[in-house]
């Protein structure tokens, strides 16, 4: 397993993806309800490939054979990134509010969509298959939430709630080998925004924030610190959601996203952006249920 990271900041937290390699299952999927994903805004995430994010950058650095020359590039690359790709909604609906740990189901397949639409938007550019929305993933993601909450933990502490996750995946038909499912983050703190009610607008726009993150080096601090070359420190979340990371990676995966916070700070809501690899469906009764 490589070397996780963890970013904390006022205005959002990434925490990072671990993967491991194996089959656990390679028969056939069977009857899993599954959605192509349509993006609920006109956002979408253009990589800056011409400034140095490359596909042969990101999975070099994954492999940790990038060197020190192409490192900065890539760097360069995401400071372009971040500061390139603009948060859009023009939908009046999203001016509705909502209460992050407490949406209605058809919010929740709205905001899973939206994440998977930005995924997916830059997976496409590295000429990767479409990730999918499903029913059985975001059960999975509920779970893997309620875990957290219920043992107080979050994206602030040093690592994955592992043991938590193992006891989601269990209970959802999945390997319990360990984290290979979750790709974590933290909704950023504001003075406006340190609850967990704000508009759908307002979390979409967060959402697309941290996807952002991801891709681009982990970056954390406000948009006044996005030229800090510093502030960008790791991949492996590009390496998950763009598949490169040659170890580890899955054609697609199904996915889903929940939201939990901290029992006494309501202003740490941690997002669980759940993909599972079909290989690690050991049980698709029980995944289906």
């Amino acid at each position: 397993m490589k070397k996780e990271f963890k970013f904390l900041a006022i205005f959002g937290i990434v925490a990072s993806f671990a993967g491991f390699s194996g089959n656990i299952n390679n028969g056939h999927l069977i009857n899993i309800k599954t959605e192509t994903v349509q993006a609920a805004v006109t956002s979408s995430i253009t990589l800056p490939k011409s400034a140095g994010y490359t596909k042969s950058n990101i999975l070099r650095e994954n492999e940790g054979t990038i060197s020190k020359a192409n490192r900065n590039k890539l760097i360069k690359g995401s400071i372009a990134g971040m500061k390139e790709n603009k948060f859009i909604d023009t939908d009046t609906s999203d001016n509705r509010s909502v209460d992050v740990l407490h949406l209605s189901h058809s919010d929740q397949v709205e905001i899973s969509k939206y994440t998977l639409s930005l995924i997916n938007s830059a997976r496409r550019q590295m000429g990767k298959r479409d990730w999918t929305y499903s029913d059985n993933a975001l059960k999975f993601a509920n779970r893997v939430a309620l875990e957290y909450t219920n043992n107080n933990k979050s994206c602030w502490d040093p690592d994955h709630y592992v043991a938590g996750i193992k006891r989601a995946a269990k209970a959802s038909g999945l390997s319990t080998i360990g984290q290979v499912y979750e790709d974590e983050s933290g909704l950023p703190i504001t003075s406006e925004y340190n609850g967990h009610t704000r508009t759908m607008k307002v979390l979409k726009e967060q959402i697309y924030f941290n996807v952002k993150q991801m891709l681009f080096g982990g970056f954390y601090g406000s948009d006044n610190q996005m030229n800090d070359a510093s502030r960008y420190v790791e991949w492996e979340h590009a390496g998950d959601l763009l598949g490169l990371r040659s170890k580890y990676d899955a054609k697609t995966k199904l996915f889903g996203v929940s939201f939990s916070s901290l029992k006494d700070d309501d202003s740490k809501i941690s997002v669980h952006m759940i993909g599972v690899a079909k290989r690690y469906i050991k049980n698709y009764k029980k995944f289906n249920k």
